[in-house]
């Protein structure tokens, strides 16, 4: 009950400062925009804008944004005039009060010796669409994206549920990206130009299920390289920005709630003392305490002393039936513009969002060591997560110069108790039981600045220093079996190990702390030249990136001690390790960590870059330049024996790139890109540390050994924009690596294992599409309807012995042979306005892990994903409800294995096939209402 007034408590706080930073009224509206190059997509620098026939006006800032303020309400005409270029009117520009008017202009050069005598008059529904096809066509890289606002017509709660929207883009474990097939250790993710961390322990890769999609402006994806993108990466560069200068000002708050069809409302099961997990924190007697000694000094003390010791520790092993409940949301957003006398400016943006939710995953499992069955159970893994996130951008601009401060604060606390119910491989039957927690936050800061060097010239310098912390704690991660006795009913014996043994897998304690620190810095210079044609470019840089890691665990685990007590074995699970049955004649705790239990890592990139981007004729336009970078990557670990163990590598690669685009007409272009990439050893993918998913049933190694991978990239590309909001493209692309590196099944281990090889060579090829339209073609009342979708086709082939694979060849790791996303989606233009989405994802089976002689590939199966959004505006469209229904055909996710010496590209067949894993998730309905205040 007390938790509960702690929580509405701080909600109603939370309100009420977010209100009282919104006290504002505003009778007048604003025009507001960008202005940009018709040809190159670049924003001008300098640009005349004003309301015809008034003083009203101003000059365009060092990102070619301009704001004009108190306009009456009514329609007006925006002039624009620049030197060399057009004078560009807009009429018929619709102006509310209270409210900003969004026009991007884009602006033509003028082929005129009298430049007075060029004006371009346009109406501002056609401007937007000049605006959309500028900046498609513009970027060099062959790319997909998606905007705010699309975001906001989604289901979508989080950036990994927007990603599946991409084209050529799939998420997996509900985190990571896929891009055209590739597992995610082959892509980079950036937020507002800094390259953001891992966050995983176990893999390369960035979790975006931790950034709410409210505070996202703009995902893009870029697909090919290009001089001035980091190099590490062979599938795609996620770049994700966020908002600093608001056209309007703005206050909104929304708070929901979410229902799943498999959990909420169910009986559960969950540990005595999990903490304040609502509030992102848990108890701290999980830890280990203060005071207990080293490895070392533990296993000298005397029997006593251990004994003594053992105590310590909490006797927090118990569970008890809770029932589930709905889970709360909430998500505040503000943001403003002042701007002063001298036209300088300074924005604002503000978010918060949290959300906790309670989830049952039902999970069948068959553990296959060749075609040989081990164990066999069923589980239930009862999940208490919380997602706390928090924004916030500052930004001043004066003159042709801007400064940015951005911020990003994320606390994630994931709490499992797993419920595991079967028979090991004699067929005895086991209740097992697993309490893993899970906190880990994330915090990102990027001081940017960009500025005009020479007006003149337009010479563009933009810099970037950037910090990052990724902090995540395992801890008292506890493992308990029970068996069934001589045959009576029930599980009432513990396993746990005999004297001087410990055994994670029996009354195991396993804790873990990572933290890493990214410290960042880049700047960029561009130069207009006159080569070839006007405003055409050379931009040159720097980017330096050192990171550091720390990471430790300790492996402890109870075991019987002496001439033991038996009768203790019967004791149920909160009971058995209390003090009193901590004794020379009872348990006491045994320490089994290894040298390969922690790690230190460090590594520091520096690269430096030259480019040229510009037309060699007036529809021809040419980007190519070159990137050297230099890695030196350094791990200090030990073996198992505490053999020191140190990996220390330096790596120095010239990676050029060649990006061409002709214009076929102002709607339509090709394009055609080269580039050579690398892929580079994760800190986990050499430690030597060995880690247990229970709930995958695997352990995870790293390679000492592993190597960088280099991959060579061919592109193809055609897209046509035949009018606003519509495109159609496709584009073809090989790519050829050399030293892939895949997660494989390790042959020879106790239990099924997996770690990180280099295979030989493999290549990829391809062709995606992607498709979207109005249905206003079938007749008027589809005006308001339209229609998209993607989709990919793709086919790797990785050289193998057939005496692994009887073909010879098998799919990349991780790489889909294709990838669907379609969707329908309506959107009234009332002011009170109706939204109804549907969307559909697919992805095709893809290998999980690399299989040996003994082991089959396994394969994760296909599964179809059906998503539904209706949403409804009122109270003159400040108030809004959400209904969203989220994975409403819950296929179940499976992991599966061919039976050996069958062809392994044939589909899957639930009689034959080995099923290692079968998930269901069950599907959420989430109703939110959200409102604006002014």
């Amino acid at each position: 009950m007390k938790l509960q007034l702690k929580l509405k408590e701080a909600i109603i706080t939370l309100f009420c400062v977010f209100i009282s930073a919104a006290g504002f009224a505003q009778s007048t509206g604003k025009i507001a925009g960008t202005v940009t190059d018709k040809k190159t997509g670049e924003t001008l620098i300098g640009v005349t804008v004003k309301i015809k026939n008034t003083s009203k006006g101003l000059s365009t800032n060092v990102e070619g944004r301009y704001i004009i303020e108190g306009l009456a309400p009514g329609k007006y005409t925006v002039q624009a005039s620049y030197v060399g270029y057009a004078t560009k009117e807009i009429t018929e520009i619709a102006v509310g009060a209270n409210s900003a008017t969004t026009i991007n202009i884009v602006m033509e050069e003028s082929n005129s010796q009298d430049l007075n005598e060029v004006v371009i008059t346009s109406k501002a529904r056609q401007e937007s669409v000049s605006t959309l096809y500028a900046n498609q066509k513009a970027n060099l890289s062959i790319s997909s994206g998606i905007s705010a606002e699309l975001i906001r017509k989604s289901p979508d709660r989080n950036t990994s549920d927007v990603l599946k929207r991409v084209s050529g883009a799939s998420i997996q474990d509900n985190k990571f990206i896929i891009v055209r097939g590739l597992s995610d250790r082959y892509n980079s993710a950036m937020l507002n130009n800094a390259v953001l961390p891992n966050t995983e322990v176990d893999k390369k890769a960035f979790s975006f299920d931790i950034l709410p999609a409210n505070l996202i402006d703009a995902i893009v994806v870029n697909k090919t390289a290009s001089a001035d993108i980091p190099g590490d990466f062979s599938g795609g560069v996620v770049q994700i920005t966020t908002k600093d200068f608001p056209d309007n000002k703005f206050l909104n708050l929304s708070l929901g709630t979410s229902f799943n069809t498999q959990s909420t409302f169910k009986d559960f099961l969950k540990t005595t003392n999990g903490g304040n997990g609502v509030f992102g924190t848990y108890h701290k007697d999980r830890n280990i305490p203060s005071s207990f000694p080293s490895r070392s000094d533990y296993l000298n003390l005397p029997v006593a002393d251990r004994v003594s010791m053992s105590k310590q520790f909490a006797n927090n092993w118990g569970y008890g039936g809770v029932k589930s409940i709905l889970g709360p949301i909430f998500q505040a957003n503000y943001g403003t513009t002042k701007r002063f006398k001298d036209d300088s400016q300074f924005g604002t943006v503000l978010s918060l969002s949290y959300r906790y939710d309670e989830r049952l995953k039902e999970s069948e499992q068959k553990a296959y060591a060749g075609d040989a069955l081990g164990d066999q159970f069923n589980d239930k893994v009862y999940s208490y997560n919380t997602n706390i996130g928090g924004l916030a951008n500052f930004a001043y601009s004066w003159g042709n110069n801007k400064i940015a401060l951005k911020n990003i604060y994320n606390k994630v606390l994931e709490n499992q108790f797993t419920s595991r119910e079967g028979f090991d491989d004699s067929q005895t039957k086991f209740l097992r039981t697993a309490d893993y927690l899970l906190q880990r936050s994330l915090i990102s800061n990027q001081l940017t600045g960009n500025h005009l060097l020479s007006e003149e010239r337009k010479i563009k310098l933009d810099w970037n220093l950037n910090f990052a912390n990724t902090d995540r704690k395992e801890p008292g991660f506890k493992r308990m079996e029970y068996q069934e006795e001589n045959g009576q009913p029930g599980y009432t014996r513990a396993s746990i190990p005999s004297s001087g043994q410990a055994d994670p897998r029996f009354g195991g304690n396993f804790s873990s702390k990572l933290n890493e620190n990214l410290y960042g810095g880049s700047f960029d210079i561009t130069v207009p030249v006159k080569w070839f044609q006007d405003n055409n470019k050379i931009k040159f840089g720097y980017f330096g990136q050192y990171r550091k890691r720390d990471f430790a665990a300790r492996v402890i685990g109870f075991s019987r001690n002496g001439t033991f007590d038996t009768s203790l074995l019967n004791l149920p699970q909160d009971q058995i390790f209390a003090p009193e049955n901590i004794r020379e004649n009872g348990f006491v705790l045994n320490e089994i960590t290894n040298g390969a239990d922690q790690y230190n890592a460090n590594s520091f990139l520096n690269a430096g870059y030259v480019m040229f981007d510009g037309y060699l004729t007036e529809k021809l336009r040419l980007g190519i330049g070159a990137r050297l970078e230099s890695y030196h990557q350094k791990l200090t670990s030990a073996d198992n024996t505490f053999t020191p163990l140190v990996v220390d590598t330096t790596y120095t690669n010239l990676l050029p790139s060649v990006n061409l685009i002709y214009n076929l007409t102002e709607k339509a272009n090709i394009r055609l890109s080269g580039s050579q990439t690398v892929g580079r050893p994760e800190f986990r993918e050499i430690a030597p540390f060995s880690f247990y998913d229970f709930n995958k049933n695997v352990s995870v190694v790293g390679n000492p050994d592993l190597k960088q991978s280099k991959t060579t990239n061919v592109d193809l590309g055609y897209a046509v924009y035949p009018s606003s909001g519509q495109v159609f493209s496709v584009s073809a692309f090989y790519k050829h690596f050399d030293l892939p590196i895949e997660q494989s099944l390790q042959l020879g281990t106790s239990g099924r294992t997996f770690g990180y090889t280099n295979s030989e060579s493999a290549t990829l090829y391809g062709i995606e599409m992607e498709f979207r339209r109005s249905l206003d073609f079938i007749g008027e009342r589809f005006n308001d309807f339209t229609f998209s979708t993607n989709a990919s086709y793709m086919k790797s082939k990785v050289k193998v012995s057939e005496t692994v694979n009887k073909t010879g060849e098998r799919p990349l790791q991780g790489q889909s042979p294709y990838l669907i996303n379609a969707g329908v989606q309506y959107n009234s233009k009332a002011e009170n306005s109706m939204g109804v989405s549907l969307l559909y994802n697919r992805i095709g089976k893809r290998i999980w892990a690399v299989g040996n002689v003994q082991d089959p590939d396994i394969y994760e199966k296909s599964r179809n994903v059906l998503d539904l959004q209706i949403s409804k505006k009122f109270a003159k469209s400040r108030a809004e409800v959400k209904l969203n229904y989220s994975d409403i055909l819950n296929n179940k996710a499976i992991f599966y294995q061919k039976p050996r010496g069958t062809d392994p590209n044939a589909g899957f067949d639930a009689k034959t096939d080995h099923i290692n894993i079968s998930d269901r998730f069950g599907s959420t309905i989430t109703l939110g209402f959200s409102y604006r205040i002014k």
